[in-house]
C-alpha cells in the first residue's frame, strides 16, 4: 500500500532530501579526490589531505611532520641522496585525514562550501594529473545528483602568483 504523506510535510521532507543529496555529493566528491585515480600521488599524502569545510581551505601542512607520510619522503629522499635519483615510492599511504560522511560532519545546501587541499604544496600540485579534468566534470556531477544544488567551491585561498594558468586567489563556483 503506498505511504501518504499531508502537504505540510513536502517542505520538511524536500529539505531533509536536498540535504542528504547535497551530503552524498560532497562526500562521492571527496573519495573522488582521496583516491590515485583523481589525485598525484608520491606519498599519499596529497591524496590523504582533501577537506571539506565552510570556510576556504588554507593549505599549511607539511608532508614531514604527518607519519607515516614523513618516512615515506624520508626514505625516498635519501635513495635521491645515495644515487642521484629517486623512484616513485612503492607503497605510497592514502588515509583522508579529514573524513566526511554519516558519523562525520553533516553540511548545510544552503551555506556554501569549500573543497581544497591541506598540503602546503597543493598549490603546485592542483593542475597536474587528472585533477583539473576532474574539476571540470564536477558541474555535470552536482547537476546528476542535486534537483537544488548548494553552493560548492573549489579551490584555494592562497595561491601562487599567476603560477601556471590559474589566477591568484582562484576559486572555481558551481
Amino acid at each position: 500500500m503506498p505511504v501518504t504523506k499531508r502537504l505540510e510535510d513536502l517542505p520538511k521532507d524536500l529539505d531533509r532530501q536536498i540535504s542528504a543529496d547535497f551530503n552524498e555529493l560532497l562526500q562521492g566528491i571527496h573519495t573522488d579526490l582521496s583516491s590515485k585515480n583523481i589525485s598525484p600521488v608520491w606519498t599519499g599524502f596529497f591524496a590523504s589531505s582533501w577537506k571539506i569545510q565552510g570556510t576556504a581551505i588554507i593549505p599549511t601542512d607539511k608532508v614531514e611532520n604527518y607519519e607515516p607520510w614523513a618516512t615515506i619522503k624520508r626514505a625516498a629522499s635519501l635513495e635521491f641522496f645515495a644515487t642521484g635519483t629517486s623512484s616513485r615510492p612503492e607503497k605510497p599511504h592514502i588515509e583522508p585525514r579529514f573524513p566526511i560522511g554519516k558519523e562525520q560532519r553533516i553540511f548545510n545546501y544552503k551555506k556554501p562550501v569549500y573543497i581544497g587541499n591541506k598540503a602546503i604544496y597543493s598549490i603546485y600540485v592542483i593542475e597536474t594529473g587528472e585533477l583539473p579534468q576532474y574539476i571540470g566534470t564536477l558541474g555535470q556531477k552536482i547537476k546528476q545528483v542535486m534537483t537544488d544544488k548548494g553552493k560548492v567551491r573549489f579551490g584555494q585561498r592562497y595561491t601562487t602568483k599567476g603560477f601556471g594558468s590559474v589566477k591568484p586567489k582562484t576559486i572555481v563556483k558551481y
